[in-house]
């Protein structure tokens, strides 16, 4: 029976030499949802986890494929120049419009919070009249003694 040590990311600051990312395979328990480290030999072994008890079995590292390996790019570069060419346009013309769409939702976000703000200071500006309306009251009233 081969033994699995668990480390869980709450602990990581405790063994910060401990944790490589070239060798551990990060999951989640899939009972309690804690996050879990393990060395990737551990691949396709049985573990428990130190959270909940729950028994699993430790995922395969995921592959990594890199972008000139990908079918999609493959599949990409077959295609004429001018289909390229278009597909990369209207690609980067969508990022663009959701860039733009969330540069002004948080404009109105801003314009809205300067809004409430500036009511706040019309406000705090009248109350500091009315007080200094009643301060100068008092103190004709009430001259230094």
């Amino acid at each position: 029976m081969k033994v699995v040590f668990l480390i869980t990311l709450e602990k990581m600051d405790s063994f910060p030499n401990q944790v490589d990312s070239h060798d551990d395979l990060v999951f989640d328990c899939p009972e309690c949802h804690q996050n879990l480290i393990v060395k990737s030999v551990a691949a396709g072994h049985a573990v428990a986890c130190p959270h909940c008890g729950h028994s699993m079995t430790v995922p395969d590292a995921p592959k990594v494929v890199t972008l000139s390996e990908a079918p999609e790019t493959q599949q990409l570069q077959s295609l004429p120049t001018w289909k390229q060419e278009l597909l990369s346009t209207e690609s980067a013309w969508r990022e663009t419009k959701h860039q733009r769409e969330e540069a002004g939702n948080a404009f109105k976000h801003h314009s809205s919070e300067a809004n409430r703000l500036k009511l706040r200071i019309e406000k705090l500006d009248s109350k500091l009249q009315d007080l200094e309306l009643r301060r100068v009251a008092i103190k004709r009233e009430h001259p230094e003694e």
